[in-house]
């Protein structure tokens, strides 16, 4: 069921964002649920007006699990704002799919810093005046010439269950002008409160990222888990590639 729902709104994500200025898609292979897992990311932006723009996401998270969202945007530089439909589609057989809301903030605070906030307000399908859970990100962006950095927090709040769900998260891409060629390194961790308990986890990624100017930019990364406080847990690990496009 799950992935069925992936793939109807991947494929109308393609309908109606033939034009779309911003795009980009990645395969993802990760171990996070304990066995292979096969997933997708897919983004598509278009504008509809000088200051307003529609966006389709499927972010792939891990062990098959999906935060979706079509939203209306509002460009007013520096600030762009929106709001609109999402869905969570999780690997709780309980319950695996909550419709809700998806927000977003982004402010450019200056020509290298950039600051953007995004959440998702999911309500549970047999009551939707009940909610299910609340997630939100706050990251940090610093671009120059021959690096791109960012930030990260974000926080999983369970209303239907105990789930609190803490991640910290840092990547940065640097490069040497006229190489077209990128290096991708980062770190993250976790603070995982669950019904099975307490659990800290952090992982280190790496990558590399191939720019070939109006056709788009090509990168391939992974990332290993490299510590968890619970004893025997194996080593975890997601692979991806992907492209960007401007069109």
């Amino acid at each position: 069921m799950r992935k069925k729902v992936a793939c109807l709104l991947a494929f109308c994500v393609c309908t109606i964002s033939l034009s779309a200025f911003d795009l980009s898609g990645s395969l993802h292979v990760d171990t996070y649920g304990g066995s292979h897992a096969v997933g997708f990311s897919f983004f598509a932006e278009e504008n509809i007006f000088s200051k307003f723009a529609m966006r389709v996401q499927t972010d792939y998270l891990t062990a098959k699990e999906y935060d979706i969202q079509i939203l209306g945007i509002v460009k007013l530089a520096p600030i762009t704002f929106g709001g609109g439909f999402a869905l969570e589609v999780t690997n709780n057989p309980t319950i695996p799919i909550s419709p809700g809301m998806g927000i977003l903030f982004d402010w450019q605070i200056t020509k290298r810093l950039s600051w953007a906030l995004s959440g998702i307000v999911a309500f549970t399908p047999e009551n939707l005046g009940a909610l299910h859970d609340i997630r939100a990100k706050t990251t940090l962006f610093y671009n120059t010439e021959n690096v791109n950095a960012e930030f990260s927090y974000k926080v999983k709040k369970g209303i239907a269950t105990t789930d609190f769900i803490n991640t910290l998260d840092f990547q940065t891409e640097a490069f040497e002008e006229g190489i077209p060629i990128g290096l991708i390194v980062g770190a993250g961790a976790d603070i995982l409160m669950l019904d099975t308990g307490f659990d800290l986890k952090a992982s280190v990624k790496g990558g590399l990222s191939v720019y070939a100017g109006k056709y788009g930019t090509y990168f391939a990364k992974t990332k290993v888990g490299v510590f968890s406080m619970k004893s025997g847990s194996t080593i975890p690990y997601e692979i991806v590639v992907g492209a960007r496009f401007s069109l």
